[in-house]
């Protein structure tokens, strides 16, 4: 069966600009709609109306007829009409895609904060840092994410000096595109301390260490917070994405999504993985919480982190890296740990999600 992505994701894209209010209803005409029935058989459908819930009330195999209204009887109003109605152009609508790993805010601070994902080398990365640096000079902190060494063909990690000829008189603070590695500049390892310093390798910070950086970057404002998860939101529905499952959601987190669901502007279905056992106690307590505001938004598991990334040479393997002899990578978590917090975790009901990167690191999971 072939599809036409880039027309659903134009569909997607006037869906999430549809009313996002209660009780509105309304008609999405003239698709090609593709969708399961409760047998899995495929249904076409031309047409599709929404009732006052949100909900889909009925699949139209042609184009949508406004059915006759009937004169109503003495004493009665007409009856009432549609809130909206989308002529959506022929264009195919699929069901919702959902995301099984994904993480919301760190999309959505990557639209307010500086994006380095599309540079293919280290001088345009550079360029880039520059630039934004002049843009925005009352900032205490330069912070962004999105870099990969690897794109760049650079055949080493950055170093803070590397980052010093971009931008040296305010700190800065970068993360890889995987999150796996943060790179820091002179500024930013002396707001970290000396000691710190030491640990970043000349700028680079992997895995547990990036904390000693992370410690000291000012954290979003609740506000910034809010700002992102919209975009977010505004991006995943744009690419036909309805609902994720948020990897490693911390207190700050919840708390952005909870305040978008009490405005009514949470659009996107959320199952949330706290990020470590701390949040997952403080976030849901002594259980799981049940589906929140109308199955928008749940917090069901929690998130251990046991290696880094294979691009950055942090997953634990069971034999050396072929490209660096004698690196394997390493456990963050020791065994012993690993297995309190999963049964911690497991008392409770709270679903486990492991990160495991290296075959090492495979195998430790499903051994504990």
């Amino acid at each position: 069966m072939k599809m036409r992505p880039s027309a659903s994701v134009a569909l997607a894209g006037l869906i999430a600009l549809l009313p996002t209010t209660a009780l509105a209803s309304g008609v999405i005409d003239n698709v090609n709609g593709i969708a399961l029935d409760a047998t899995g058989k495929i249904v076409r459908f031309g047409a599709m109306l929404i009732d006052d819930d949100g909900k889909v009330a009925q699949l139209f195999p042609g184009r949508y007829q406004e059915p006759p209204r009937k004169k109503p009887k003495k004493g009665q109003s007409w009856p009432k009409g549609h809130d909206f109605k989308l002529d959506a152009g022929g264009k195919t609508m699929i069901p919702g895609l959902i995301d099984g790993h994904g993480q919301i805010m760190g999309l959505g601070l990557s639209f307010i904060t500086l994006d380095l994902s599309d540079t293919r080398s280290l001088t345009e990365a550079q360029a880039k840092i520059r630039a934004y640096a002049q843009e925005n000079g009352g900032r205490n902190w330069i912070v962004g994410r999105g870099w990969d060494e690897e794109r760049w063909g650079l055949g080493r990690a950055p170093t803070a000096a590397d980052l010093d000829a971009a931008v040296s008189d305010v700190p800065a603070w970068l993360e890889r595109a995987d999150s796996s590695a943060g790179w820091a500049n002179s500024a930013a390892l002396r707001a970290a301390g000396a000691a710190n310093a030491a640990r970043g390798r000349a700028g680079l910070f992997v895995g547990e260490s990036m904390d000693a950086i992370r410690r000291v970057v000012p954290a979003p404002a609740p506000k910034d917070r809010d700002i992102a998860l919209e975009k977010a939101q505004r991006a995943l529905l744009t690419a036909g994405i309805t609902a994720v499952t948020d990897m490693g959601t911390t207190i700050d987190d919840w708390q952005a999504y909870r305040r978008s669901a009490d405005r009514g502007a949470l659009r996107v279905r959320i199952l949330a993985y706290a990020a470590g056992l701390p949040d997952m106690v403080t976030i849901a307590g002594p259980e799981p919480t049940p589906w929140l505001y109308d199955d928008r938004l749940r917090l069901g598991g929690v998130q251990l982190t046991l290696d880094g990334s294979l691009a950055s040479r942090g997953a634990w393997l069971k034999a050396g890296y072929a490209d660096a002899a004698g690196q394997r990578g390493r456990p963050l978590i020791p065994d012993t740990q690993l297995r309190n917090m999963m049964s911690r975790a497991a008392m409770d009901n709270f679903q486990i999600a492991i990160d495991a990167s290296g075959d090492a690191a495979a195998s430790e999971a499903l051994d504990a």
